[in-house]
């Protein structure tokens, strides 16, 4: 027996009814794979379609629904994304291009309101992701830099005065310039060893 083909209007419940399991897949905290975000990065962008990479330049135009000869002029615009290591075209980059520069594409975008919710379950994602990585201890707060920078800055201006305003001049009083160079040159490194060290 041969398979009936889906009407658009059942086919768009469907995908409809899966994009709500993406949602309650984020709202459970679970991580979403490569299409999924895609999926969703698509929404934002205000596309149904779901590819994630398009393999070619004529794919990629027909997801975005322009000519291959409008895309080619889109690539020479600056700040245009650039296809992968392996040649593969990122869709969702180039739909946040056109989106941000307002440029005409083909494909018929979905409500405004659908687009909102997109991009507010993309920015939910990213947030959990970005607190996973802060548990993780890949990034750390930017006030613990900062303090730590300003640490830093401090112990090397203190050893460098103690260096170039105490120790050094005794030193340095008689020599030729080669000689100067020379011990201003142990000094540095002396410092960097101490900094590299603490």
């Amino acid at each position: 027996m041969e398979p009936k083909e889906l009407s658009a209007d059942v086919a768009g419940r469907i995908l409809d009814a899966d994009f709500q399991n993406v949602v309650r897949k984020v709202a459970a905290g679970k991580p979403l794979t490569v299409a999924e975000r895609s999926r969703i990065e698509a929404r934002a962008a205000g596309s149904q379609e779901t590819l994630a990479y398009a393999k070619t330049l004529v794919e990629l135009a027909a997801v975005l629904g322009v000519t291959r000869r409008t895309l080619t002029a889109w690539q020479k615009m600056e700040g245009s994304p650039k296809p992968l290591s392996n040649g593969m075209w990122p869709v969702a980059d180039w739909r946040e291009f056109v989106r941000v520069r307002g440029l005409k594409a083909g494909k018929t975008p979905v409500g405004n309101e659908e687009a909102l919710k997109a991009r507010k379950l993309l920015a939910e994602v990213e947030e959990r992701e970005l607190r996973i990585a802060v548990k993780k201890g890949e990034y750390v707060p930017i006030h613990q830099v900062r303090t730590e920078w300003i640490g830093l800055v401090a112990q090397a201006t203190s050893i460098l005065r103690a260096k170039f305003e105490n120790e050094l001049p005794p030193i340095l009083s008689g020599l030729d310039a080669t000689g100067i160079q020379r011990e201003c040159r142990k000094a540095i490194d002396e410092v960097l060893r101490c900094l590299h060290e603490s």
